[in-house]
């Protein structure tokens, strides 16, 4: 059997970015919250990003070591770019610092948009918790980063994995939206 597997330029591109991954079959869907460009030896392409979580290895393979079914679903990534990569170490380093908090904040979204649905079959692989002290300052400085800009991008993501979920047979049948 022949089978087609598209990419989307935008996924080969070298830049700071968060994602959503629906992960669905007959009888549910998963999602994961993730971002690209926060190790120390670069920023990769989010294609890359979705080959790890595949891996065998087993640091990099969020996605294969949450789902024991790994092999039986189908995946759509839903992405958005927010900074591109430079060699400037200290520029590199506050877009680290945002696309982290833009990775909290897109978790906290989703987690959102899920308790909107009442929906069993549809559930969040990797929720921020939010544990620990975290200094005012450090808070005051994650927050900067919440811009409308930002907003607009994050509430798009949201909106499009929502759409996706709702239009998937494994939730649509169950789910009831408010």
């Amino acid at each position: 059997m022949t089978h087609i597997f598209t990419l989307h330029r935008e996924s080969l591109k070298r830049r700071f970015a968060v994602y959503v991954v629906v992960a669905h079959s007959q009888d549910d869907a998963r999602l994961y919250v993730g971002k690209t460009g926060d190790n120390r030896m670069g920023c990769n392409p989010l294609i890359s990003r979705c080959g790890n979580h595949f891996s065998y290895n087993d640091i990099h393979s969020q996605i294969r070591n949450g789902l024991s079914d790994h092999e039986e679903r189908d995946y759509t990534y839903v992405f958005d770019h927010f900074d591109d990569y430079t060699d400037d170490e200290l520029l590199r380093r506050t877009r680290i610092d945002r696309i982290n908090e833009m990775e909290r904040w897109l978790n906290q979204q989703i987690q959102v948009m899920l308790q909107r649905f009442d929906c069993a079959n549809l559930a969040l692989l990797n929720t921020y918790q939010g544990v620990g002290h975290v200094p005012q300052a450090k808070r005051d400085s994650r927050a900067a980063f919440r811009t409308t800009d930002a907003q607009q991008k994050i509430d798009a993501i949201v909106e499009a994995v929502r759409n996706h979920c709702a239009q998937l047979p494994c939730v649509a049948a169950e789910a009831r939206t408010s």
